[in-house]
C-alpha cells in the first residue's frame, strides 16, 4: 500500500471526524438568503461591570458548536434535513466606543430581521443586549416584542453619570420606551445579587419576575407556559436574553459575576429548546460567557449547548410546519 494513503488533511481536531457524523458545521450556508438562522458574533465586552474575558467567547463557542452532531436525539430532530444555518462574522466593534459598537450591533441585527432570518448572536457583556433588541424592534418596523430575560440580575440599574454598563440594558430599553414592562419575563433572579431600589423598579415597570429558587421548585414546563403567555400577547415576538450567569458557578465558574443559587444546566437547556421551538421567537442572544474565566472549558461547553438547544428548537419548529 502506498504511504501516502496513510495521511489525511490536518483539522488540528483531537478526535478524527467520522465521516458518518454530521455536524453542526455541515449546516452551514454560504448564501445567507439560503438559511433560516444567521449566527452574528459580537467581541465586546467593554462595558462589563465585574471580571472581563466575554470578548474571547464568539470563537470558543462557535468551535464547540461546530463540532456538535446535528442530530439532536432527545427531540427526534434531525438538523441536517431541517435547519440552515448562515455565519455572518463577527460585528466589527469598536472597543473604545460603546455608543458605535451598539449602533453597529443594532444596524446588523435589525437588517438580519429585515431579510426573515432568525438570530443567534453570540455575546460578549450583556450591555451588548439594548442594541441586539434595539435592533431586532427596529427590524419588525417599531413594533413591540417580548423578552425572556435569564439572569442572576435585574440589569436595571441607572446609567450613573451617563455611564453605560452592563448592568444597564433593560432600563434603557424601558426608560426609551422600546420594550415594554409587561412584555418583559426575568427568569433566575437571586438574593443578594439585587437591590431593593431596582426591584422596585421592576415592579413598577410591570416586570414579571421569576428567582431561581421559584425555578427549583416548579414544573418547567409550567414556567415556560406562563412566560410565553406573557411575551407573545399583544407583541409581533419575542426575543431569548440569555446572560449565562443565571447558572449556578458548579456549571458556569467562567462568567463575570457567579452566583451561587442559580439554575442548574438541565434547566436551562430545556426552557431554551421549548422557548427556540415557540413560532413567535425571534431569536437569541447568549451572553458572558468569558473563556479566560473558564479554564476547564465547563461555561464554553455549556453556553455552546445552549447555542445548540436553541438551533434544535428552531429545527423543531420546522419539521412542524
Amino acid at each position: 500500500m502506498d504511504w501516502r494513503s496513510w495521511l489525511r488533511p490536518s483539522d488540528h481536531s483531537p478526535v478524527p471526524p467520522d465521516p458518518r457524523d454530521v455536524r453542526i458545521a455541515d449546516l452551514l450556508q454560504a448564501d445567507p438568503s439560503k438559511a433560516h438562522v444567521a449566527l452574528i458574533g459580537i467581541p465586546f465586552d467593554t462595558t462589563v461591570i465585574g471580571r472581563r474575558g466575554a470578548r474571547e467567547a464568539p470563537g470558543a463557542i462557535r468551535r464547540a458548536l461546530y463540532r456538535m452532531t446535528a442530530f439532536d436525539l432527545e427531540s427526534g430532530v434531525d438538523l441536517a434535513g431541517t435547519l440552515r444555518l448562515a455565519d455572518l462574522g463577527d460585528i466589527a466593534v469598536v472597543h473604545t466606543d460603546v455608543h458605535e459598537t451598539h449602533r453597529r450591533v443594532a444596524a446588523v441585527a435589525a437588517e438580519a430581521v429585515r431579510q426573515g432570518l432568525r438570530l443567534l448572536i453570540l455575546g460578549g457583556d450583556h450591555g451588548l443586549s439594548y442594541a441586539t433588541i434595539r435592533g431586532v424592534v427596529e427590524g419588525l418596523g417599531g413594533q413591540p416584542i417580548g423578552v425572556v430575560q435569564f439572569d442572576a440580575h435585574h440589569d436595571l440599574r441607572e446609567p450613573l453619570e451617563g455611564e453605560i454598563t452592563s448592568g444597564t440594558p433593560f432600563r434603557r430599553l424601558l426608560e426609551e420606551g422600546i420594550l415594554q414592562g409587561r412584555h418583559l419575563a426575568q427568569i433566575g433572579l437571586l438574593g443578594g445579587r439585587n437591590s431593593r431600589a431596582y426591584h422596585e423598579v421592576a415592579r413598577r415597570y410591570g416586570v414579571h419576575m421569576i428567582p431561581a429558587g421559584r425555578v427549583h421548585q416548579m414544573d418547567l414546563e409550567s414556567i415556560v407556559r406562563g412566560m410565553l403567555e406573557r411575551v407573545t400577547s399583544g407583541t409581533a415576538g419575542f426575543w431569548i436574553s440569555f446572560d449565562m450567569d443565571v447558572f449556578d458557578p458548579a456549571y458556569a465558574p467562567g462568567v463575570s459575576a457567579p452566583s451561587p443559587g442559580g439554575l442548574t444546566a438541565f434547566q436551562g437547556l430545556a426552557m431554551v429548546r421549548q422557548l427556540a421551538a415557540h413560532p413567535a421567537c425571534v431569536g437569541m442572544d447568549l451572553m458572558e460567557t468569558a473563556p479566560p474565566l473558564d479554564p476547564d472549558g465547563r461555561t464554553v461547553a455549556l453556553a455552546a449547548a445552549l447555542a445548540y438547544r436553541f438551533l434544535a428548537g428552531q429545527g423543531e419548529l420546522r419539521q412542524r410546519s
